[in-house]
């Protein structure tokens, strides 16, 4: 069987309508995808989403869980089925408006990155905080006090922009580079498991870069600033962080 350029993972928690306009905008704006991509969709919510055609894909995988599992587990469980030389994480509300992977690849490989991850923007082209410095305790308060404002890392001379961490909406790196660290830590809930990742990423010297020159587009939900179980979701993660050894030992670093 060849072995397909890239893996794509994506985690679907009732999201079938989203799901069908991203993948439409890839087959739509990427060459090849019958040749150089993998898709693995995960149904978190057991039977909420459709079978969807393997014609337009290298192959197809659909993992359908019987109880809902974490964001961490799931793409690490995609992962054990993944052939592509390289790995890529996607939410769901994702929509791409132009070609993306080929541009990354060769950015990836010209800056000598570990991960990377386009520029994220929202409906009206608004740039979304999808790349940050190191969180700590205070910043995280701050975030949430009126006036706050996000203040976005500047790019250099290349449009490249190197965060302390990228969010999992996109990812891309090479296979290796996910196994070589384990993948995420599945003791994570919903939040903190990329924050967690791109710091032990740092800790063995990888780069992780943005590339601004390129762009995809989110719509944000802001689940944990709307209900109370995803807050107390991403307070427990913070904790779990904060006192972590991770977070310890790159504060000790750098």
């Amino acid at each position: 069987m060849t072995t397909p350029l890239i893996t794509l993972s994506i985690v679907s928690h009732g999201d079938s309508q989203k799901i069908a306009h991203l993948l439409a905008s890839l087959q739509k704006h990427e060459p090849d995808t019958a040749s150089r991509f993998q898709l693995i969709l995960t149904d978190n919510l057991k039977d909420k989403l459709p079978d969807v055609d393997p014609a337009p894909w290298a192959s197809l995988d659909m993992l359908r869980n019987e109880q809902p599992l974490g964001f961490a587990e799931n793409h690490n469980r995609a992962f054990e089925l993944a052939r592509g030389t390289y790995f890529a994480i996607l939410n769901p509300d994702l929509i791409f408006e132009q070609p993306v992977f080929e541009s990354l690849l060769a950015s990836l490989q010209t800056h000598n990155a570990d991960l990377i991850a386009p520029k994220i923007v929202d409906e009206t082209g608004a740039l979304q905080d999808s790349f940050r410095p190191l969180p700590t305790p205070i910043e995280l308060i701050q975030r949430r006090l009126p006036g706050y404002k996000f203040k976005p890392y500047l790019p250099d001379v290349d449009g490249i922009v190197r965060p302390d961490w990228i969010a999992g909406m996109f990812w891309l790196l090479r296979s290796e580079t996910y196994r070589q660290l384990g993948g995420m830590d599945n003791s994570y809930q919903l939040y903190f498991e990329d924050v967690d990742f791109c710091t032990r990423a740092r800790l063995q010297g990888m780069n992780l870069l943005v590339d601004s020159k390129i762009r995809v587009r989110h719509d944000a939900q802001r689940s944990s600033r709307a209900k109370l179980y995803y807050l107390a979701l991403h307070t427990r993660s913070a904790l779990r962080f904060f006192t972590s050894p991770v977070y310890r030992k790159i504060r000790s670093k750098f």
